[in-house]
């Protein structure tokens, strides 16, 4: 378990101004390994609550767009190494019968995979639809350290 004080961020992980006075207001005993599942967290938090309710049918395109469009927008934020959705099209209800008919994107439709990285940490965080538990589970699916460092 690493802890990265700030001195040492600039020389070891090439952190620039903006990151070293947005690390100030973190715990100075949080661990790489912590900060970078909260990084990872907080991406599929905002994933989920910026796209729950688009508008989303069986069509390839539209499904490959709005996967496109998750995986762009939620790897802007910071410490993102990958961002994964998938949409299940068989959770997807099937065609149009009318104007009206269209589904909206839910929970229950969505894998994704978030590989976030801070310090000597990577964490890969997972949300999908889990049919035991009838839940779209959010979870830290692995952690690994790199002690070269």
């Amino acid at each position: 378990m690493s802890i990265t004080p700030i001195v040492g961020l600039r020389r070891i992980y090439g952190m620039g101004d903006v990151e070293l006075e947005a690390n100030r207001y973190f715990a100075k005993d949080l661990t790489d390994r912590e900060r970078a599942i909260f990084e990872g967290a907080v991406t599929l938090g905002a994933l989920y609550h910026q796209f729950i309710g688009a508008p989303v049918s069986r069509d390839p395109r539209v499904i490959e767009a709005l996967e496109s469009c998750m995986e762009a927008c939620m790897a802007l934020q910071p410490y993102k190494e990958k961002v994964e959705v998938r949409i299940r099209r068989d959770m997807v209800r099937g065609e149009k019968k009318h104007p009206f008919d269209y589904e909206t994107l839910r929970g229950k439709h969505l894998d994704v995979r978030v590989t976030s990285k801070f310090g000597a940490a990577r964490a890969v965080l997972r949300m999908r639809y889990i049919p035991e538990i009838d839940y779209t589970l959010m979870y830290v699916e692995s952690i690994a350290e790199d002690t070269s460092k």
